[in-house]
């Protein structure tokens, strides 16, 4: 043998293909998460002029294949699946009478390209796919082949996508609410508990400090539920951090209720309103001036001794309509009477506000829990240590759905002034 020839058997033995995997494999690591070429999955080409037989072949030696693209005149003009194979080989008729591959290829006329986003491909793709029964797409990376990608994936994926965006929204949305460093500077106790119906919702609560002794705690009810209802209570905290950074030169109480609403009226769709309970506290005159717009009733508890048998609750019905209607400064300069409940605060003082989703629980039987046992609860969690609030609210709701869904967004909070 001539020993100044080299002969390079990697031509045989299919080099070339394990390049193009390797080619294809560090592509896919160029696209987003959202993008086609990411969910894309390579498959070597079979050609149009191979036997069905050779797919079959293919099918056999790899249980995970579900599809192969086959290759006319240098180019994938279509994919063969596993089912068809498999019935145009399923007698021995078929096999003596079997044809080429591309006799029994799915042809795909629409090209999708790897560089095209999972979502806006979605329509396009099911919409082939409920005229034609097609579940199979060739993808392509500029005028190249690249692999192939299901109606299964597309959904999948997107399904993936979505989870996250939802939990990154429920992230953000949490983040607006009071943190502990917040509550933990108020001259009173302040306790909250919110479960969501959905990823995300309408229930949101606030605390805005205009000084030291005086701040408003709020409960909000946003109309509609999970995530047009979440993106109305972006409005509604956007307008409180807006309050922080930039404090009004006058820290009225009263226009800033007034001003929210006029807010809101702007932003919001026709049609939409939030119901609220606000609490504007003066520790330094020793007095609490209680808004209910639209809202649950608040309920107001006391005891001039915590321990007593028997003490006084007061029921605070709603006075004022939704906020977002632009209403409020009128019902303002309307009432001869001031439009809210204005008390004194004593020591052992309760003050308890709420979301509807609280009442409108269900059991597995579909008994509400009704006004009625939210009343008992809130005497029951008078008498509760501050460091069970939390753990009793969640046990009342725990104990009353059982395994039944909740219908709405439950928000229940508990303030104290020892």
């Amino acid at each position: 043998m001539n020993d100044n020839i080299f002969i390079d058997e990697s031509f045989f033995l299919g080099t070339k293909k394990e390049n193009e995997n390797d080619y294809i494999t560090a592509l896919r690591g160029s696209f987003s998460e959202k993008q086609i070429g990411a969910i894309a999955n390579y498959v070597e080409p079979v050609s149009s002029l191979s036997s069905i037989d050779t797919v079959v072949e293919l099918f056999k030696n790899n249980s995970e294949l579900n599809a192969v693209p086959v290759e006319e005149y240098d180019r994938v003009v279509g994919v063969i699946d596993r089912k068809t194979a498999a019935e145009a080989t399923n007698t021995a008729w078929k096999r003596f009478t079997a044809k080429n591959a591309i006799d029994y290829t799915t042809r795909v006329s629409t090209i999708l390209y790897a560089q095209d986003f999972i979502e806006t491909s979605l329509q396009k793709v099911s919409e082939i796919n409920r005229e034609t029964n097609i579940i199979y797409f060739p993808v392509f990376n500029n005028r190249s082949f690249y692999g192939i990608v299901s109606l299964d994936s597309f959904l999948t994926r997107i399904a993936k996508i979505r989870e996250q965006d939802l939990e990154k929204a429920s992230i953000i949305q949490q983040g607006f609410l009071p943190n502990e460093a917040v509550v933990r500077q108020l001259p009173y106790k302040f306790y909250a508990w919110n479960k969501m119906a959905n990823a995300l919702g309408g229930d949101i609560y606030q605390i805005y400090k205009l000084s030291d002794t005086e701040s408003l705690v709020c409960c909000f009810d946003i109309s509609g539920k999970n995530v047009a209802a979440s993106l109305l209570t972006i409005a509604v905290n956007s307008f409180f951090k807006t309050l922080e950074i930039y404090p009004p030169a006058e820290n009225n109480h009263l226009k800033i209720i007034a001003n929210l609403d006029t807010y809101l009226q702007k932003v919001i769709p026709l049609g939409n309103f939030i119901t609220a309970a606000i609490c504007y506290i003066d520790t330094a005159k020793g007095t609490c001036s209680i808004f209910n717009c639209g809202h649950t009733v608040i309920y107001c508890l006391y005891k001039e001794i915590q321990t007593a048998p028997n003490g006084k609750i007061a029921v605070i019905e709603p006075g004022l309509p939704p906020l977002g209607l632009g209403d409020i400064q009128s019902a303002f300069a309307a009432h001869e009477k001031k439009p809210y409940v204005f008390i004194p605060l004593h020591k052992n003082m309760h003050i308890n506000l709420y979301t509807d989703g609280f009442s409108d629980m269900q059991n597995d039987d579909g008994i509400r829990f009704n006004d009625a046992h939210v009343k008992e609860f809130f005497i029951k969690l008078y008498n509760e240590k501050d460091d069970d609030v939390c753990s009793t609210i969640k046990e009342t709701v725990t104990s009353w759905i059982q395994n039944a869904m909740i219908p709405d967004d439950i928000t229940v909070i508990d303030i104290r002034f020892p």
